[in-house]
């Protein structure tokens, strides 16, 4: 069965490129039955926080890519977080020095800085690292000790031949070694780089494949090198295409909310960020629906549906499978999401209001959204959709009050119709929607009007907007009190 990772560091949130990256590992491992690791590559310790760790878990926990081990749920193969393991890079690194794999770099950052302006001055181009240490004296290493010069170990890599793999997504990559520079494997802080301790862990936690974004792709055959030096077998590598904004460039956040936590909070849910990642890059094949819940992705998924080239962020379509998603959703759904919103602002049933079967807040809002049916369809305009029946302070459309409230005589007809429903119904009991139709209706033929000429500025009166839920039935929930009020404040503005 396979073993794969997701190995994030807590440099910053969990963007969307980390998350698809997880997201397609987590899917191989359940679609296999195989084991999904998470492991925290936090050697970096200037710009490691545990902010974004927590934030890293966080994100993982909230799209529900739930991981067999790693940090929380433990394993055999721990610790799970890099700097926990330094003693177990430091070994490898003597196994490596003992086999003359690797060497001592005496080299600063300004040494380097300094030899590669140099280089340029003189018309050339420098190529990375160029061996300055490589083939230094025991001499030479002495002095520099003695003189307390920290250094770093460099991998020594072959300068003839190549370094391929067959990657699981793209086929056959292959690179020159003589285009290989010798990378750093131990920083002079004494910390494992990315390059060294990547592949100790992989190799230690029995990671069976690779599944990483192609960005990876130039550290692969380095890797690979630091796996024969320490004579272990490489797992296979799978490199998936690069995400990019709507303008065809590297997601970024120019082209708007690129991290976990903000789709959060502009109302995406986590089934639904889940179903589009899954999209970015994987196609499910046929023609069916591509509004899927987790379980169905797992069933679809596969690595040779990945597809090469890159996939475009498109955050219309994430929104409509947002809205397709909430939709779906069942009645008591609907309303654990909404509780919250309307919590946030205060809003609460009142006392007064008069409605059947109603008894407090939590009652009404399951009877505001029954209104709503699939217009529910997103978290941030849902306040806009029901903050008329909770509070007078809510949003209006200024556009359809001025066309539809704010004339003479739509002022005349919205008054007639208060005055019917005041005389014709009983404002201190509940009516159903119902008494309120046959208000409308003989009120309409007693003015010789079509229905809809009350209608249209009732539903604006009372809403703020032109279109909403039944008309009937949001003055049922409203109650003929506020109607009432509401029709004849807007005929006297």
């Amino acid at each position: 069965m396979p073993r794969v990772r997701f190995a994030p560091s807590p440099t910053g949130f969990l963007h969307v490129g980390g998350a698809r990256t997880a997201l397609f590992n987590w899917l191989y491992a359940r679609s296999q039955g195989g084991t999904f690791v998470l492991r925290i590559e936090d050697t970096d310790q200037e710009r490691s926080t545990e902010e974004s760790y927590a934030a890293i878990l966080r994100g993982m926990q909230w799209l529900g890519l739930d991981w067999d081990e790693g940090p929380q749920a433990g394993g055999e193969a721990g610790p799970y977080l890099q700097s926990e393991r330094l003693d177990i890079y430091r070994g490898h690194l003597a196994t490596l020095a003992d086999g003359g794999h690797v060497y001592k770099c005496f080299c600063s950052a300004q040494d380097l800085e300094d030899r590669e302006q140099a280089v340029r001055d003189a018309g050339g181009n420098w190529e990375g690292y160029d061996g300055h240490c490589r083939d230094l004296t025991a001499e030479q290493v002495a002095a520099y000790e003695a003189d307390g010069k920290p250094c770093a170990w460099r991998l020594r890599t072959p300068t003839e031949g190549s370094t391929f793999w067959y990657d699981v997504i793209v086929g056959k990559r292959e690179f020159q070694n003589e285009v290989l520079v010798d990378r750093v494997v131990f920083k002079a802080d004494g910390f494992p780089t990315y390059q060294f301790a990547v592949v100790v862990d992989d190799h230690l936690m029995q990671i069976s494949h690779v599944l990483r974004g192609d960005d990876h792709v130039s550290n692969t055959p380095f890797q690979i090198l630091v796996y024969n030096a320490l004579g272990w077998k490489p797992p296979k590598f799978g490199h998936m295409p690069m995400i990019l904004g709507p303008d065809k460039k590297r997601l970024s956040k120019r082209h708007g909310a690129t991290s976990v936590e903000e789709f959060r909070k502009l109302g995406i849910l986590p089934a639904a960020m889940l179903n589009y990642l899954a999209l970015l890059g994987w196609s499910p094949g046929g023609s069916g629906d591509e509004v899927m819940d987790a379980a169905a992705i797992i069933k679809k998924f596969s690595l040779k549906k990945v597809n090469s080239s890159p996939a475009a962020f498109d955050y219309d379509k994430l929104n409509h499978i947002n809205s397709e998603h909430i939709k779906r959703l069942s009645a008591d759904e609907r309303l654990a999401l909404a509780r919250p919103i309307i919590a946030e602002r205060g809003w609460r049933l009142d006392p007064e209001w008069l409605v059947a079967g109603v008894a407090d807040t939590d009652s009404y809002l399951a009877r505001v959204l029954g209104t709503l049916g699939n217009r529910f369809s997103s978290l941030i305009t849902l306040p806009e959709q029901i903050g008329f029946f909770f509070t007078d302070d809510h949003f209006v459309d200024q556009a359809a009050w001025d066309e539809h409230v704010d004339t003479a005589e739509a002022a005349g007809l919205m008054m007639a119709l208060a005055d019917a429903i005041d005389s014709g119904l009983d404002l201190a009991q509940a009516q159903a929607a119902a008494a309120f139709e046959e208000v409308i209706r003989t009120t309409a033929e007693q003015l010789d009007v079509k229905a809809g000429q009350l209608i249209h500025p009732s539903r604006v009166a009372l809403t703020g907007q032109s279109r909403s839920a039944g008309i009937f039935e949001v003055m049922e929930l409203m109650g003929a009190r506020r109607t009432v009020a509401r029709l004849r404040k807007a005929a006297d503005a």
